[in-house]
């Protein structure tokens, strides 16, 4: 049995949420050899209950950049931030005028009108729906796995880094948007959790993505592939490169490693 882990956002679906047919294809006839086959993305697991991915039938999602591991259906490890680690965060962002997003297994809460330059963050709301709030709603008790937050021409990243740096990893999307995941967490720790509880060697794992939060997983595992048109660091960490999402990549990845 292999593990195969796959990335959402321009690798299962592309930017209008469209997943290619020979994707949806690649992952049946994966699954039908024996292959378990699993979401590995930065999305919280409360952004990625959409009816289009449901309905891939995955084995499993590892969510927030491996804080949230769920296996058949079943929560297998959680890392939440604690709300003293909240608080601290959400004061050195504003003091530093970066807008927030925070990510959770349940909701989301954000206030979209922070975003005036970031269309991304009007859709956000409307494509979460009743599991998007409002920050002024957060509770000490909701279950709050990573922040994203945008960098103004007002914020010193630096400064952001040396304030919070002692609790959080950052992963910084050319200079626009950071993903800020508890310390030690990672893509690549989500799918060693998985690996671990299906017993699975190492050499058996497999790992598809485009992005720089995909990195550690890239390289994590035994065959680490990147999508053609992903990011240019990335391409060059990746043990192969497939096709881009527009010309059938995982499918083609899938034959060329003979999963399908």
């Amino acid at each position: 049995m292999n593990l195969i882990f796959l990335d959402i956002d321009m690798t299962i679906w592309d930017e209008i949420l469209r997943i290619p047919e020979s994707t949806k294809d690649a992952i049946k006839l994966a699954k039908v050899m024996g292959n378990k086959v699993f979401i590995n993305t930065g999305r919280s697991r409360s952004n990625t209950r959409y009816a289009a991915l449901e309905e891939l039938g995955m084995d499993g999602v590892v969510a927030a950049c491996g804080c949230h591991v769920e296996i058949e259906g079943k929560v297998e490890y959680e890392r939440l931030l604690t709300p003293d680690q909240i608080k601290t965060s959400l004061k050195v962002l504003s003091e530093e005028h970066m807008p927030v997003v925070l990510e959770g297994s349940e909701y989301c809460f954000f206030d979209p009108e922070d975003f005036p330059d970031d269309p991304f963050a009007a859709t956000l709301w409307e494509s979460l729906g009743d599991r998007a709030k409002h920050m002024d709603a957060l509770t000490d008790s909701d279950p709050i796995n990573k922040f994203s937050a945008d960098i103004t021409a007002e914020t010193d990243y630096d400064a952001v880094c040396s304030k919070l740096g002692g609790f959080l990893d950052m992963i910084d999307h050319g200079n626009i948007v950071v993903e800020f995941i508890p310390k030690g967490h990672s893509k690549a720790t989500g799918m060693e959790i998985v690996r671990k509880h299906y017993g699975v060697p190492a050499e058996n794992i497999y790992a598809v993505g485009d992005g720089m939060n995909d990195m550690e997983m890239i390289r994590a595992a035994a065959h680490g592939i990147a999508m053609g048109q992903g990011n240019p660091e990335l391409l060059m960490a990746s043990d192969y490169v497939t096709d881009s999402i527009y010309e059938d990549g995982i499918y083609k990845a899938f034959k060329h490693f003979k999963l399908i």
